[in-house]
């Protein structure tokens, strides 16, 4: 009898676990058909960069869509989904491949209200639940579940930060510039002028795609221009009235919310443009660059690589036309940033150490993968001075400039 009621508890707790787990399992599944592992290649705080990115690479080949989420506010564009984040996974690695300019795609697994689940943990969330197993069950000896798929956890994921809000003063206008690629919708980052229009005098300068406040300049009309100063596209300027904003400028400044969002869509040098790289310095009486160029060299270098059809020529320019002795680069040493190098003394004109200029940006192009043939030089000493010698703005007249030849 009682071997019979054992087992008959037995039977009874194995049917309640079934009909449980059938339970829970229409529940899961109802709540579960959204979570899925998105291959996402990007992430905008603005829903029509989102889309006009999503247009773009769905011109491409890509059959992209976009959700929002709602965790981080950011509108996700993404390419590819699956309930198996391995096969999104291998997508990933497929679409960075494949697409130079997407080799930041990453993986996402959820449903676009939460943060990013590591895949063993998204892979136990949406699997059905488990029957009761029977202890002490002998598996091979081989590795558990979580074991054999360590790889999977390693994710790379990015999250786009979205800009924190600041807590503005009184009078001040909480404004955010959004400079994107206009061929493709790509946030580009760099430095907006903001100049007062009646004075045209320089108020101050801003970083794109942070959250600022700005002041009215109290110049009888509130009028004031904002022009883009970012290497490798030509500027764009937008003229605003403070005092009526969002009213012209043909839909580039937009309101949301309290704030004012400007929209400068980029346009990348053409042939016969020049830039001037005023953020490349040179020792005095030297073709050695001072440590602080780097970062506008980046971005030449960067220019270079994203076109890869593109031919300069560097113009190199000096302040006065006097002869001397002048360091320049020892192509052995490569010392590009330093005068404690093996570097070579001569006694030159103003010319030949403004070619000397040229020829080190050039190599240092070089060094960094840029074949040389795409880039040609050109000394012109002070033969082509933006300001008398002696001006308090002398110093502008040394400067290297890139003429693009050709796109």
């Amino acid at each position: 009898m009682k071997t019979f009621i054992s087992c008959l508890k037995k039977t009874l707790a194995i049917v309640c676990i079934t009909l449980n787990s059938g339970f829970i399992s229409g529940i899961q599944a109802q709540s579960l058909k959204d979570y899925y592992s998105y291959l996402v290649i990007g992430a905008f705080e603005f829903e029509e960069n989102a889309r006009s990115f999503a247009a773009y690479h769905k011109s491409e080949g890509l059959n992209t869509d976009i959700k929002k989420n709602d965790f981080n506010n950011l509108y996700y564009v993404f390419s590819f989904k699956s309930k198996d984040p391995e096969e999104t996974r291998s997508e990933v690695f497929r679409i960075r491949e494949k697409y130079n300019k997407l080799s930041d795609a990453w993986l996402y697994n959820g449903n676009f209200n939460s943060s990013h689940m590591a895949s063993a943990d998204f892979i136990e969330f949406v699997s059905p639940p488990k029957l009761a197993v029977a202890e002490n069950v002998d598996n091979g000896g081989g590795a558990s579940i979580e074991e054999s798929r360590e790889e999977i956890m390693k994710e790379q994921v990015v999250e786009k930060p979205k800009p924190t809000p600041r807590a503005m003063e009184e009078g001040v206008m909480p404004f955010y510039l959004n400079t994107v690629n206009a061929s493709n919708s790509q946030p580009i980052n760099g430095d907006i002028e903001f100049i007062d229009a009646e004075r045209n005098k320089l108020i101050t300068t801003y970083k794109a795609h942070e959250s600022i406040g700005v002041k009215k300049p109290n110049n009888g009309t509130n009028r004031v221009t904002l022009i883009t100063k970012i290497f490798g596209f030509k500027n764009t300027e937008i003229t605003i009235d403070l005092d009526e904003l969002g009213e012209e400028s043909e839909g580039n400044v937009v309101q949301n919310g309290d704030s004012t969002i400007v929209n400068f869509n980029l346009i990348k040098y053409s042939k016969g443009d020049f830039a001037t790289l005023w953020r490349v310095y040179f020792f005095i009486d030297a073709a050695i660059m001072k440590e602080e160029s780097i970062y506008q060299l980046n971005q030449l270098l960067n220019m270079m690589k994203d076109n890869p059809t593109m031919k300069i020529r560097i113009h190199g320019h000096t302040n006065g036309n006097s002869h001397g002795e002048v360091m320049h680069l020892d192509i052995d040493d490569k010392n590009f940033f330093s005068l404690n190098g093996t570097h070579k003394k001569a006694t030159a004109s103003a010319k030949k150490l403004s070619l000397y200029r040229a020829y080190t940006i050039q190599h240092w192009l070089i060094d960094q993968g840029i074949a040389e043939e795409r880039m040609e030089i050109q000394g012109w000493g002070g033969k082509k001075m933006l300001y008398d010698k002696h001006s308090s703005q002398a110093d502008k007249n040394v400067r290297v400039e890139i003429e693009i030849l050709e796109e």
